[in-house]
């Protein structure tokens, strides 16, 4: 009885202990449409799902750094593609996502040379490509799961479905900044379905094509360096005996992982990767294990998605919130779930491998970067759990001997309704991207101390001239985090900007107190205590700045106007030479050192500086006057009457007397 009732739970749950040709058989050949059907259907739901975000602009979250102030990026050509595959971007080694999103660039500027401005750079161009990339991973998920599970379509279709639709991936695809996931996923999914043709037809040139898929996935992010780990998943999911040949055909992979591996952990060890002595042993186990828990809930529980998820808070007496002592035990007891269940499936153990060894770089036991999660690292992790889900659902309709069977239209109705939800949820979540603002107000009311939202809020409404919700911003900022020197230079060009120069003068003090190395700060103090008369205090900040950025024009030019407004004008003549030197021709320079010139009576100078001036910009009011008082000084009436004609008539506002008198005089 005991061996007839083991026999029977075999034979109801699944059939992957060891793949026989009855559980792998292709059955027969379906016509095309039985596949394109649901593909099709699959990428018009996630268009329309993702559609909206198509108008959606740039975020200040790591999209300047990426594209929008990266110069290698705005001028994509032999030497920036170069730049891109011997040096870090972005605290990362991607070449192949920094080309990508240079070739966006191209077409958002309309082929334009680059700016310092980002007028006429259309983000749709971006966002087009991220939903196109993400569409064409839907495709291969589906052809994956195909191809994995022998043509058992609604397994295929069901994860394709919820990878397409699921809120948690809307960061990835949502995001420009992260076209790294969608890019690297695309080539890594490619390089799944080769090995699995390599598995099915043992054909030598399906594992070159698989490693060459590889090396573009890694090109594309680094996180692909797992790639040879889930391929022993495939292997044992598949029933192939771990022979010498299997590990054999790995090394080549796990040589270039461990390459990619050692250049990143160099390049984010300067930048990324935390001091491990901040948080002990144990802390670091109970993040790991958080993650490994709240990635798994949240795919089956979309509740409180964020695009920042802060470290916890640490009491007075050194302990962590009790969700992260009880994580290692929760998942503690889904790892033995899952092994026990190998007795009877492989379809858990594979599944939650996949999960796992995709997550397992980003779990946080050593700490990169400041947020303890992030939704874009369940992009590739979660098929592994979508692929048990579909699997199952399909199990409860195609076996009548499961024990699923019973339940199966209980399956099938909450599994439509889990999808409506996603769906919903996932349309919120991409709204949330739509700009700076609505991006950190979402973080804001789902974790009101996350620091980091109220500075980003408050940069972007300083972008925008919004000095009110920015200073609002700032204050509650440094509140949370009073150590920022950027977030006090910052406040103080609010309050200069309002002409508060005292509030903005201790400001930026503030701020080089907490980084006395920032030459832009005392540039800016520089600048204020100008505004204030304080002429010796600002030529002393000048200066600071000048050594610690030699050779910056914008400290030269308002050097420049200080001197000017001191009288020290050879000393201005000098730094307005420089700037037109240095900078290029501009029509104030050149009135500010004619006037400069004019007060040391150099007046040939002077009129020489004026006439230049002229040519630069016909309407520049100031210096035709400027040439008229000249030239009534030198008694030629005619031509100081002519050029006060012509201040007039370009704005400048002239006493009439004074028209008079040098009318009179012709």
């Amino acid at each position: 009885m005991e061996s007839k009732n083991k026999a029977k739970r075999k034979g109801s749950l699944a059939q992957t202990k060891k793949p026989s040709a009855a559980h792998l058989k292709s059955g027969r050949i379906q016509p095309a449409w039985h596949f394109l059907l649901p593909v099709g259907l699959l990428l018009i739901i996630t268009w329309l799902l993702y559609k909206p975000a198509v108008n959606h602009g740039f975020t200040n979250w790591d999209d300047p750094t990426y594209v929008l102030e990266n110069t290698y990026v705005k001028k994509l050509n032999s030497e920036s593609i170069g730049y891109f595959f011997t040096k870090s971007s972005a605290s990362n080694y991607h070449p192949l996502t920094m080309i990508s999103l240079g070739i966006d660039y191209y077409f958002a500027s309309g082929g334009k040379s680059p700016s310092n401005s980002t007028t006429g750079v259309d983000a749709a161009q971006f966002h087009i490509t991220n939903i196109i990339l993400h569409l064409f991973n839907v495709v291969l998920v589906f052809v994956f799961v195909m191809l994995l599970a022998r043509k058992r379509l609604w397994v295929a279709t069901i994860t394709a479905l919820l990878f397409g639709i699921h809120p948690m991936h809307v960061e990835s695809v949502a995001w420009i900044t992260e076209r790294k996931d969608v890019l690297y996923t695309f080539f890594f999914l490619a390089g799944l379905i080769s090995y699995l043709k390599y598995l099915e037809i043992k054909s030598l040139k399906y594992i070159v094509i698989t490693f060459l898929f590889f090396i573009f996935s890694l090109l594309s992010k680094p996180s692909a360096v797992i790639f040879p780990l889930i391929l022993i998943t495939l292997d044992y999911f598949m029933g192939r005996g771990f022979s010498r040949r299997v590990w054999l055909e790995k090394i080549p992979f796990f040589l270039l992982g461990a390459v990619f591996g050692l250049i990143t952990v160099r390049i984010q060890s300067e930048n990324s990767i935390s001091d491990i002595g901040i948080f002990s042993f144990i802390q670091r186990l109970t993040f790991a294990s958080y993650g490994f828990v709240m990635y798994l809930f949240k795919l089956l529980v979309p509740w409180k998605l964020s695009a920042f998820y802060p470290y916890p808070q640490i009491s007075p007496a050194g302990y962590l919130p009790a969700i992260f002592y009880l994580s290692p035990v929760i998942a503690l007891l889904i790892g033995i779930a899952v092994f026990f269940s190998a007795r009877y499936t492989r379809v858990f153990v594979f599944g939650f491998l996949f999960y796992l060894i995709s997550l397992v770089l980003v779990l946080q036991f050593i700490s990169v970067g400041s947020a303890i999660m992030a939704d874009r690292y369940s992009y590739l992790a979660s098929i592994g759990i979508f692929f048990i889900i579909a699997w199952y659902v399909d199990q409860a309709f195609a076996a009548r001997e499961s024990i699923l069977h019973p339940v199966r239209w209980i399956l099938a109705c909450a599994l439509i309704l889990f999808s409506v939800v996603i769906g919903k949820i996932a349309y919120e979540q991409i709204r949330v991207w739509e700009n700076s603002e609505t991006l950190w107000t979402d973080v804001i009311l789902k974790y009101p101390k996350a620091e980091v939202s109220y500075k980003n809020r408050g940069n972007y409404y300083g972008a925008l001239n919004m000095t009110e919700k920015a200073l609002k911003d700032y204050n509650v900022y440094i509140k949370l985090k009073a150590d920022d020197p950027r977030a006090y230079s910052n406040i103080g060009n609010i309050y200069g900007l309002n002409n508060q120069i005292d509030k903005a003068l201790d400001a930026y003090s503030k701020s080089i107190a907490l980084d006395s190395i920032n030459p832009e700060t005392y540039l800016n103090r520089a600048i204020t205590y100008a505004k204030a008369k304080k002429f010796d205090l600002a030529l002393k900040d000048y200066e600071r700045a000048m050594r610690l950025q030699p050779g910056t024009m914008a400290v030269y030019m308002n050097r420049a106007y200080t001197l000017f407004e001191m009288g020290r004008y050879e000393d201005a003549i000098s730094d307005f030479s420089l700037l037109i030197e240095q900078v290029g021709r501009n029509d104030d320079y050149f009135l500010k050192r004619g006037t400069s010139r004019y007060m040391l009576k150099q007046n040939q100078e002077a009129l020489d500086d004026y006439s230049q001036c002229i040519a630069i910009n016909p309407l520049n009011g100031t210096a035709y006057f400027n040439t008229s008082v000249i030239y009534k000084q030198q008694n030629d009436f005619t031509k100081a009457y002519q050029y006060a004609l012509k201040a007039k008539s370009a704005n400048c506002a002239v006493d009439p007397s004074y028209l008079d008198g040098l009318k009179s005089k012709n």
